[in-house]
């Protein structure tokens, strides 16, 4: 079954030509689809710099990592994130097994021209990926660049940022921190702070539960963070649960440039418990790594990864050392402790976009499109915004497990969806709420959408702060039973009681 593309010019007809009786060439709109493989491409040919037209459409039946950019001028095959060239593209793939076409935007590399997505997802429901914040606005930090421009460390440099391109046609294009991890944040502070002596909670904890291998089973990683003194000492440390594989990473194998690639390095592994290691790619393949099976590759490059996403997304810390386990995740509200990826974390905020290699792994930017409906592509300009969309809270993402619990009676439907950070819990079919709280050393909100904007109350772990007397928030008080906090049936908010304070202590 094949689908459609189709592409729409919404930066009309193009203020770089409007003026101009005979159009430049070099400044008109192009069309770029590159893939490592296709079959049934129409509308287009594949590797072929090709004028966009109105009503432009490409159609494929499959492709292998497919990529279509859209930008000024006769650009190079594939445009180079450092050339003058200002473009934007986005990502999709469909085999001939898949049921539906995996597709995204992507700003990885660059930022440079907007562009958004509108299509139907492999439910039958309507999607839409694209930006809330413009590219450009008068006011700097009310746009995508200017914020990225803010956070650059050699911002006041003589001649400008290394990341700051400009480009042929006026714009400015942003290099992303895979390119020139010089021009953002260090990683130095936040390992330090891992891996600090002196705090009470070191050496930090790290829990890491692998992918699942085809016909197989995850391997459970556990360690931590290790002070390290020089390149060739071990920064991390995992041993699986059985004690038959672990994973030594030295200092040298995570530095800030292959944290900002998620790539670069090498980890030393061992598979009969640390008798022996061999040097494997962080991101292993069969073609740098012949002699690994398949299943090898799914436990040691989803190791990786994982780790790669605490870093990138700020999660591992110190202090809150259940956060260094990659199932917590899910629930975390990402860059929340100030730590990560700079540059993702204004992606991240601002749009539906990938901001690092793997955000599609928890930040949940990437869909799939129903197979055989039509997409389109919106080419917008660089001070609009189109078809972001929020995260969803429709499903319930609650801990699997955990030292604390709660419990809301039959009835209780009406608060909504109940939030804690970025975990969400929904009603059963009776109104009753119950699961694993996360671990909460801190006081944090626990919310009911249901109930509208500021109706929370506080928890930590086995304590709770919802009001007391005529100040009560609900209608029931909670009772802590053997750390599972309990409401009963029919929980409602008290009237016009307004919030609590956050406590003290």
């Amino acid at each position: 079954m094949s689908t459609t593309i189709k592409i729409a010019n919404l930066r009309g007809a193009s203020s770089l030509l409007a003026n101009q009786s005979t159009p430049d060439p070099s400044k008109a709109l192009h069309v770029l689809l590159t893939a490592d493989d296709s079959s049934g491409v129409s509308g287009i040919t594949v590797g072929t710099v090709t004028p966009l037209t109105d009503d432009m459409a490409i159609t494929f039946d499959t492709i292998k990592s497919g990529r279509l950019y859209v930008g000024y001028g006769q650009y190079p095959n594939p445009p180079l994130p450092q050339g003058p060239e200002y473009y934007g593209w986005i990502e999709f793939s469909r085999t001939s097994t898949d049921t539906a076409v995996w597709i995204n935007l992507s700003n990885v590399d660059i930022l440079g021209l907007p562009l958004t997505l509108e299509g139907t997802d492999s439910t039958g429901a309507a999607f839409s990926l694209g930006y809330k914040t413009p590219m450009v606005a008068t006011k700097a930090s009310d746009s995508i660049i200017g914020q990225v421009k803010a956070v650059l460390t050699d911002g006041n440099a003589p001649g400008g940022s290394a990341a700051v391109v400009a480009t042929t046609t006026g714009q400015d294009k942003i290099l992303a921190p895979n390119h020139v991890p010089a021009s953002y944040r260090s990683y130095d502070d936040y390992l330090n702070s891992l891996t600090d002596t002196t705090a009470t909670n070191y050496p930090a904890s790290l829990s890491i539960l692998s992918d699942t291998p085809e016909n197989g089973v995850p391997v459970q990683m556990a360690g931590t963070f290790k002070n390290a003194a020089s390149g060739s000492d071990n920064i991390i440390e995992l041993t699986s649960t059985d004690g038959t594989q672990v994973c030594h990473i030295t200092k040298t194998n995570l530095t800030s440039q292959i944290i900002y690639e998620c790539d670069g390095g090498y980890m030393n592994w061992s598979t009969d418990s640390g008798k022996t290691f061999k040097a494997i790619h962080q991101n292993r393949t069969s073609v740098n790594d012949p002699s690994s099976t398949v299943a090898e590759r799914t436990i040691t490059n989803s190791v990786f990864r994982e780790i790669m996403i605490g870093m990138n997304e700020g999660y591992f810390s110190m202090e809150s050392p259940s956060n260094n386990n990659n199932s917590m995740f899910p629930g975390l509200v990402p860059f929340a402790t100030g730590d990560g990826n700079q540059y993702a974390q204004v992606i991240h905020e601002n749009s539906n976009s990938y901001g690092f290699p793997y955000a599609d792994s928890n930040l949940k930017v990437l869909v799939t499109s129903q197979l055989g409906a039509e997409l389109t592509l919106n080419v917008i300009a660089d001070d609009a915004t189109k078809d972001y969309t929020s995260p969803s809270d429709d499903s319930s993402n609650q801990p699997q497990s955990g030292k604390y619990q709660f419990g809301i009676g039959t009835g209780s439907q009406a608060l909504g969806v109940i939030k804690i950070g970025n975990w969400r819990y929904l009603p059963n079919s009776t109104g009753a709420y119950g699961g694993f709280l996360p671990d909460l050393p801190n006081w944090t909100k626990m919310e009911f959408s249901g109930l509208g904007a500021n109706k929370y109350i506080w928890i930590k772990n086995n304590q709770v702060e919802e009001g007391t007397g005529a100040n009560q928030c609900l209608t029931q008080a909670c009772v802590i039973n053997n750390k599972v906090l309990v409401w009963g049936a029919g929980l409602a908010w008290n009237g016009t009681v307004p919030a609590p304070m956050k406590p003290t202590s």
